[in-house]
């Protein structure tokens, strides 16, 4: 070994030694870790919600699920018995009374059998009208002797729940199930004011009938029943508003049940957040009989109208038989049925089917069909996540649209009422879903949609979109929980004072209309621009009468005699 060689060996050697007294060095070091752990001290957080069934409830309970791993109490406040403990043991209910008989009201039928639109929520104000003091009471003293800490309060038909909040000076966060309510856009409206959802392809006589004449009669049913509301307001000492949702919008977190790729894309204020699909951790199974009927059955269609709604006799009755025919075609081999308002009387005795054959409807509710299979209460989840349901035929609630967008189940909708219509005309849009109408239902229309979900290869391939996106989506109810404690948090540091929300509640809704959107700005860009243009013309004819009147005569100048 030469010299050279020597030392380029030891000078190796060398250098390794000196990394590794660095990194021996290095390795006793300490490091700052991140530590991503917050302030989960036990809040007492109020779930309320005056209106809503299961499918408003449950979201809401679903994310308060999460804040009660998290330590916090939960306590709910609706009507009749809501939490079974199988679903949310530790939540503690404080009752309104008994659940309302839908059936029972007066001039429901108007909602459920007849054309629907936003003209159709009248009863309903008048309810929640008539309750009004009961129902602000009891969220009131609910919350005394509970101690909230925060309100979280579906936002639809529930102002008694927002009000007790801001009387008693507690943050509030409002909860929803579409956009829609909370912030509207002129590119879009909602069948409820006989309008698409979109209104990109529509005439300048249809954009102006959705974006202008119905919201103005809209305003108006809202004007009306908003006076008689603040008379109440005022009766309880509680500060007057136009609307709660305005109130709501401009102070608080809201949170909305949907998500990117199911609504139609538009941006939101800050303080308006996304946090959908909610579903809860897990769903009860299939029982025993239903386990085996399915399992028998490779291409099941699933019937379920939500737990609130019904349709006519006659309608009851061209369903029963399209399902019928649709097993005798060969086009499902079985189908299952979840009866809820829907009783035995509101059928026909006797149905005919297009072979001149005649059924008796009483055997095939008492399940003497092979191949049908009829249940007071499905477990819907499991039912949707069986690889043999193939089919989803629904009213188009916002949990039953969640949970099949979630399993990738494409749907037939027949929209009852309320906002199913949008969410049908959503699913449409998304490409896995038609819709019939319940005005003019038909047994064959209703076979050559079944037939059309079933074969056609976009529909599967859209459901599988859908469902990706449905799932990504779902994990949010954490980010919902997470800003709910955050308010929790802020309120803390604010001793209780509920101050607005700066960091969320954009310049614009404290600057006024015209201030917010610089109209001010605009006009004086306007006011230059129009003064320019008239100093210019002003300058022009000027200009032309100085010329005319150099180059023509004067007109008292007699000419000249030859």
């Amino acid at each position: 070994m030469n010299k050279r060689n020597f030392t380029f060996i030891f000078s190796l050697i060398l250098l390794n030694l000196i990394l590794c007294v660095k990194v021996n060095t290095a390795s006793t070091q300490e490091y700052i870790l991140t530590n991503d752990d917050v302030d989960h001290s036990p809040k007492n957080i109020m779930v309320g919600s005056y209106f809503g069934g299961r499918s408003h409830l449950k979201p809401m309970l679903d994310v308060a699920a999460v804040l009660d791993e998290r330590g916090h109490n939960i306590i709910l406040i609706t009507s009749g018995n809501y939490t079974p403990s199988s679903e949310y043991p530790t939540v503690k209910q404080v009752s309104f009374g008994p659940p309302v008989d839908i059936k029972k009201l007066k001039n429901v039928k108007n909602i459920i059998h007849k054309e629907f639109d936003f003209t159709r929520f009248t009863f309903m104000y008048d309810l929640a009208l008539k309750t009004y003091n009961d129902t602000f009471v009891k969220y009131k003293n609910a919350a005394i002797e509970n101690n909230v800490d925060l309100f979280l309060c579906h936002a639809m038909m529930n102002d008694a729940c927002l009000d007790a909040a801001h009387a008693l000076n507690k943050p509030v966060v409002g909860f929803l199930s579409y956009l829609n309510a909370i912030d509207l856009k002129t590119y879009k409206s909602d069948p409820m004011f006989r309008c698409n959802i979109s209104l990109e392809n529509e005439s300048f006589l249809e954009r102006f009938k959705c974006t202008v004449i119905q919201p103005l009669r809209m305003l108006n049913l809202v004007y009306n029943n908003s006076k008689k509301l603040n008379d109440l307001r005022n009766k309880m000492g509680v500060e007057q508003v136009f609307m709660s949702a305005m109130r709501l919008a401009k102070n608080s977190l809201v949170l909305i049940d949907s998500f990117f790729g199911f609504e139609l894309p538009q941006t939101v204020p800050p303080n308006v957040q996304e946090i959908g699909p909610v579903l809860a951790k897990e769903y009860p199974p299939l029982t025993p009989e239903l386990s085996d009927f399915i399992n028998a059955h490779k291409r099941v269609l699933y019937v379920a109208f939500g737990t609130r709604f019904f349709t006519t006799t006659e309608n009851n009755s061209k369903l029963l038989r399209s399902f019928i025919e649709a097993i005798n075609r060969n086009m499902v081999d079985g189908v299952v049925w979840a009866l809820s308002q829907t009783q035995k009387e509101d059928f026909n005795p006797t149905l005919t089917l297009s072979d001149g054959s005649q059924v008796q409807t009483s055997l095939i509710l008492n399940n003497e069909h092979p191949h049908i299979h009829i249940a007071k209460f499905a477990p819907q989840f499991a039912v949707l996540n069986h690889t043999n349901t193939k089919l989803f035929f629904s009213h188009g609630g916002a949990g039953s649209t969640h949970e099949s967008l979630f399993t990738g189940t494409p749907m037939l909708v027949l929209p009852l009422g309320g906002d199913q219509m949008g969410n049908a005309q959503k699913l449409e849009l998304a490409g896995m879903a038609l819709s019939a109408n319940k005005m003019s239902l038909d047994v064959d229309d209703i076979l050559n949609k079944i037939d059309f979900l079933l074969k056609d290869e976009n529909v599967k391939k859209n459901s599988e979109r859908m469902k990706f996106l449905a799932r990504i989506g779902s994990k949010r109810k954490h980010r919902a929980a997470d800003l709910i404690e955050y308010i929790l948090y802020r309120n803390n540091l604010d001793k209780g004072s509920n101050k607005e929300l700066r960091e969320w509640i954009p310049a614009s809704t404290r600057m006024g209309f015209i201030r917010g959107n610089n109209y001010d700005v605009y006009g004086a860009i306007l006011g230059i621009a129009l003064g320019l243009v008239g100093g210019i013309l002003w300058f022009i004819i000027k200009s032309i009468r100085f010329v005319v009147k150099k180059i023509s005569p004067p007109s008292n100048q007699k000419p000249k005699k030859e």
